[in-house]
């Protein structure tokens, strides 16, 4: 007769899986390529934010009557509506700058006042980027709402709101102490961030491969921009996702594995 009481019953927490030194050895090789394209990409945005920024300066240091005249159909857009382009521009520079500290363990362990209220500013500047950046792609894709430029809006439509809605899963989680679940929300926010980061590098490879124009290319690298950010964030959340409640990070258990 087996007494139930005393017998160990296994456990479908996911630990073994987790421990394994398979999954170890890719954690530790995805968190160095992971940190080495947020920073390409990170680079990448900001080298752009300031092109942005450079043209807009540029723009308004001129008496232009007509500006239909003098720009195209891509950079008219912010000359015309500057209020929200400047908005977005702004916000975003903090969104790409405070980012990644959110996401670095030892800085969130010694300065957790800095970590919260960081964290605070971010997903602020972070919900009116998403709402600026779909609010521009959605009302004025620079191709107008057809052909390609309908699919501009129309995966604007779809990311600006889906990230609003990974911020408020990352704030609400929080509110609840629900710390693993908050770190999977926010490191699908900031892939969602990125993602028109890999877009332009998208479109720096393919349009000299390709010979089509940026008309042409800018909504379909967007979506395959932002498919392949999402692919790779649910990735390592898979790949980091601790047993139980989640709320362990899992450099702490890779460390007491390994001892």
């Amino acid at each position: 007769m087996v007494d139930f009481a005393t017998t160990t019953m296994p456990t479908n927490d996911g630990s073994d899986v987790f421990s394994t030194v398979g999954r170890r050895k890719a954690r530790k090789l995805f968190e160095a390529l992971g940190w080495f394209f947020v920073l390409l990409l990170i680079f990448v945005g900001l080298s752009s934010l300031f092109s942005r920024v450079g043209f807009m300066v540029d723009a308004f240091s001129q008496e232009i009557t007509n500006p239909e005249e003098v720009f195209n159909a891509f950079d008219i857009r912010y000359v015309q509506h500057f209020l929200v382009v400047w908005s977005h521009l702004i916000l975003g520079f903090v969104i790409l700058v405070f980012g990644p500290s959110q996401f670095i363990p030892w800085i969130r362990n010694r300065w957790i006042k800095f970590h919260r209220w960081n964290g605070r500013v971010w997903l602020l500047c972070g919900a009116v980027t998403a709402f600026t950046g779909a609010f521009i792609g959605v009302v004025w894709p620079f191709t107008g709402h057809q052909g390609f430029g309908l699919l501009q809006a129309a995966i604007n439509a779809i990311i600006g709101p889906y990230t609003l809605f990974c911020l408020y899963k990352a704030y609400s989680c929080i509110r609840v102490l629900n710390i693993g679940a908050h770190r999977e929300w926010m490191i699908r926010s900031f892939a969602l961030m990125l993602g028109v980061a890999t877009q332009r590098v998208l479109m720096l490879v393919l349009i000299p491969l390709t010979g089509l124009g940026a008309e042409v290319l800018f909504a379909s690298c967007m979506v395959l921009g932002m498919l392949i950010n999402i692919s790779v964030g649910e990735l390592w959340i898979k790949l980091t996702r601790t047993p139980g409640t989640g709320n362990r990070h899992w450099k702490e258990l890779d460390r007491k594995i390994a001892l």
